[in-house]
């Protein structure tokens, strides 16, 4: 006991003449220290292994006094049950994020170059004021300054300066350390100053996590923390290891394992368990996975705080297991309806109804569980309706609208009383016919004002902060909100941009709309089409529009490299301004990337444009064919081998070789119109398509000629992007498969990789959406589709019988659910081939091809409606004039 101990120590406390107070005695302060030390580390001051109310109530209230200091700048003991589960949020300071920018410039640059660096963090005076950054000759000869308001300034500097002065590429393509020059350019007397647009630099999709980012390690994390940074981004969205939290927290509430385990998905597939769209397919989560995720979010958490950002982290949004009716039978319970075609056993997700006090229990405990687990920033992300419609389509009062968010809110509350609840708009847009004036009203209206940021998801297409068909200002504009750039669905490979949209529509948005804080980039997967993405991330450092032809060609020039001569980056240029006023300037109803028919399963009318469970991704091009190939000759001709000492950078070998694998697409497509005008004339269709003109092709023997040339395009393709480290399945593959501890782990954990990427589902309920161009999977899965569908074909030209789509259908979900469950071969995860003597040698063999049929155009007449989503229609009529 105390008392004994401190008289033990005090033999002379409260005797006359005993030298002073006992508690002065510096002998009685070390003992006093030693016994705290002792039971700090005895664990009398944290949970024991079976957690504790006093351990619960005790964070609550580090909770309540931090929440009086500004955001990163406190320090959170957040104890817990259980071995490692304790965390401490480090203390952001201006010196701690000028010690983490600094690290990155020496990451980005190399160590003996980032010592012609100087870093300066020098904070905002006032919660509302901008950030900016500047860049200054340094106080050294030869040193550049870089100064800023946070770390993520500082890094926007150094981005800034590395492409505007170093002529050198950030994006994902160029690894670090970057190739500089060998002196650093001066800035000049006047220097460089950018203050930000917007408050928030915006960063992800709930899909990303899955369609790209589903096996990162750390490595790969690091990379992207940096470009994060260097893109202005300052509030990431953060899920990684989410389902550690939702483990933890369901079996507070007394379900088991086993029960927690079935409502799992697999890894591969917990974007879509997260928003409440299904459950336990390609389950369930290994121990090691959740533990690894934890891990690793406490770096990525670490890493992102150090540099000034405001991760983003999950809470909960109304899913569970179905056994918590059995242990709460007195609770009410709701369904979600059916998502994708899934059966009952993996869709129709049960979720505890908002009227339901459970429902705040629940949440809170959430909340909590992600505070102790990994801190808190105060903002948490949460999808309730995510394409679901509420009601399961049935009638819907409005006050159950408000309820639901009111429940989802003051559930977070409850744990943070300063939370504020970021949400994804993509259910007011995908159902727009559902959610009009009155229900967006009530459902936003059960959250205070201030307390919620909104995401116009897909701002770049169809601007819901401004929808026409709702009266001015909208709902959403009188909440806060961002504006964002979607691009990407599936994370595909194909060329597709809006430029002329992004260039200029978040300057005009931010002054007709006060209540726009953000700019954000919201694509489903990354690592494809850099361009428009370096573009859309660098409009938060502008207040004006940009001008789209001075900017790609300084793009041109330094993706091609400092070693470029005047020569070859006129050639680049020329070519980029090709592709940036047609491939990068969509002006179409088209909504998404250009989808190669290589990808899709095989049918007759595959040309028609509207590929099943891809609405957003036409194979119907919005760009002349004729412009890329031209855009094609110029970046052959400007990396090809010369008199000179010239390498391609990697950024233009990535580009070369994505230019290559989108013009063979084309050409593809092309051909295949070509064979299928002949089908249609020589055996029944069945309707299948609209009607084309008799071709090129007059015989079967021509036909048979056709099939094999369209195979071997695949096969060309495949070794054009086996060239690409970000093109490759056999990388895909080994990543998933290192997160498994042993054999059978990891083959679980390939066939979550593999299904994902084709069929979506067990029986294709969302096939080839995700489908990916990638070395390996053109012709180890994409190619027999093809050859399977070329045999039928063949059988039905030689009896004038009818194609008989059912049972080919039926054959070729077989070969897919074979493809899917296999673990062999192993492909290559490393790069192979020379892209710029390949696309040399792609010219010289197909060059007459391209050219005879770039100008051909069987869309002359009226397509299909290609969008299919609820209420996307309402919206259609948002496209018309976005030139």
């Amino acid at each position: 006991p105390f008392p004994s101990f401190a008289m033990a120590v005090a033999p002379n406390r409260g005797k006359k003449g005993g030298g002073g107070a006992w508690y002065t005695s510096p002998l009685i302060i070390f003992a006093v220290i030693l016994f705290i030390a002792w039971m700090v580390v005895s664990g009398m001051f944290f949970a024991d292994s079976s957690g504790s109310k006093n351990t619960r109530g005790g964070t609550q209230d580090a909770m309540t006094r931090s929440s009086q200091l500004a955001p990163q700048q406190f320090e959170e003991h957040a104890e817990a049950a259980g071995s490692g589960h304790h965390f401490v949020q480090d203390v952001i300071t201006p010196d701690s994020m000028r010690q983490a920018a600094a690290e990155l410039v020496e990451r980005a640059v190399g160590t003996e170059m980032a010592k012609n660096f100087e870093v300066d963090v020098v904070p905002k005076l006032g919660e509302h004021d901008p950030e900016w950054f500047e860049i200054r000759d340094g106080r050294s000869r030869g040193a550049i300054l870089l100064r800023g308001t946070s770390g993520v300034s500082v890094a926007s500097a150094l981005n800034w300066y590395l492409r505007y002065y170093c002529k050198v590429d950030t994006s994902w393509m160029s690894p670090f350390p970057l190739e500089m020059p060998q002196a650093l350019p001066e800035v000049g007397a006047s220097g460089v100053k950018r203050t930000s647009l917007v408050k928030w630099g915006y960063y992800e999709n709930v899909c990303t996590f899955s369609y790209t980012q589903a096996w990162w390690g750390w490595n790969r994390w690091e990379r992207e923390i940096d470009w994060m940074a260097m893109s202005g981004i300052n509030l990431p969205l953060s899920l990684t290891g989410q389902e550690y939290v939702m483990e933890r927290v369901f079996s507070q509430f007394g379900l088991s394992d086993t029960h927690i385990q079935e409502y799992f998905t697999g890894p591969a597939f917990l974007a879509w368990f997260r928003m409440i769209n299904i459950r336990h397919w390609a389950g369930p989560l290994t121990r090691s996975w959740l533990d690894g995720q934890r891990d690793l979010q406490r770096k990525i958490l670490k890493r992102e705080r150090s540099l000034g950002m405001t991760p983003v982290l999950p809470a909960f949004a109304g899913g569970v297991p179905e056994a918590l009716a059995h242990l709460y039978p007195q609770s009410q319970f709701t369904r979600h309806g059916n998502w994708g075609g899934f059966d009952r056993d993996n869709c129709c997700v049960m979720q505890v109804a908002p009227t339901d006090p459970l429902f705040k229990s629940i949440g809170k405990a959430f909340v909590e569980e992600v505070t102790r687990t990994y801190g808190t920033d105060h903002i948490y992300s949460c999808d309730t309706f995510n394409e679901n419609r509420p009601g399961a389509g049935g009638q819907v009062p409005l006050d159950f609208l408000t309820t639901s968010s009111r429940a989802v809110f003051s559930s977070m509350q409850a744990a943070d009383p300063k939370a504020i609840w970021l949400m994804q708009g993509w259910l007011f847009m995908n159902d727009a016919r559902f959610w009009q004036e009155p229900q967006l009203n009530a459902y936003l209206d059960g959250v205070p004002q201030g307390k919620m940021i909104i995401l116009d998801l897909f701002t770049d297409v169809f601007p819901v902060w401004k929808r026409r068909d709702l009266a001015r200002p909208t709902p959403i504009e009188q909440r806060t909100w961002i504006w964002n750039m979607l691009h990407s669905f599936g994370g595909n490979s194909g060329m597709y941009g809006r430029m002329q949209v992004v260039s200029r529509d978040p300057m005009e948005a931010k002054k007709e709309s006060k209540t726009m804080q953000g700019i954000g980039i919201t694509t489903e997967g990354i690592e494809q089409n850099p361009a428009v993405y370096e573009m859309m991330a660098e409009t938060r450092w502008h207040h004006k529009p940009i001008d789209t032809h001075a900017w790609i060609k300084d793009w041109a020039e330094r993706r091609l490299g400092p070693l470029a001569s005047e020569d070859r980056v006129r050639l680049g240029e020329e070519a980029w301004l090709l592709i940036a006023d047609s491939v990068y300037s969509c002006t179409t109803h088209q909504m998404g990337q250009v989808k190669s028919m290589m990808e899709i399963r095989p049918r007759v009318d595959a040309y028609s444009g509207y590929i099943p469970n891809s609405d957003f991704m036409p194979i119907r091009r919005h760009y002349k064919d004729s412009t890329l190939v031209q855009a094609w000759h110029q970046l052959i001709e400007s990396t090809a081998k010369g008199g000179d000492t010239y390498r391609p950078s990697p950024a233009a070998a990535f580009d070369l070789a994505d230019v290559t694998r989108q013009v063979l697409s084309d050409l593809f497509a092309r051909l295949f119109a070509r064979l299928s005008a002949f089908v249609q004339h020589h055996i029944p269709t069945r309707g299948q398509g609209f009607n084309l003109p008799q071709g090129k092709i007059t015989s079967v023997e021509e036909a048979e000629k056709m099939m094999k040339r369209l195979e071997s395009l695949i096969e060309v393709a495949d070794k054009v992007v086996a060239t690409q480290g970000h093109m490759l399945l056999g990388k895909w593959i080994d990543d998933a498969r290192r997160w498994g501890k042993n054999e059978e782990e990891a083959d679980h954990l390939e066939f979550n990789a593999r299904n994902l990427i084709t069929l979506w589902g067990p029986n294709g309920e969302i096939a080839d959406y995700a489908s990916k161009q990638w070395a390996g999977l053109l012709t180890d899965y994409y190619l027999p589709r093809w050859s399977l569908f070329f045999e039928r074909l063949r059988r039905s030209l030689a009896d004038q019988s009818p194609f008989d789509e059912r049972a080919f259908r039926k054959e070729l979900l077989g070969l897919e659910q074979d493809w899917s469950r296999k673990t062999s071969p192993k492909f290559p995860s490393k790069p192979h081939g020379d892209i710029v003597a390949l696309a040399k040698r792609i010219k010289e063999t197909y060059g007459e091809l391209i050219d005879e049929t770039q100008h051909e155009d069987i869309y002359n007449v009226p397509l299909p409606p290609l969008v299919r989503a609820p209420g996307a229609d309402v919206l259609a009529e948002q496209l018309e004039g976005r030139q």
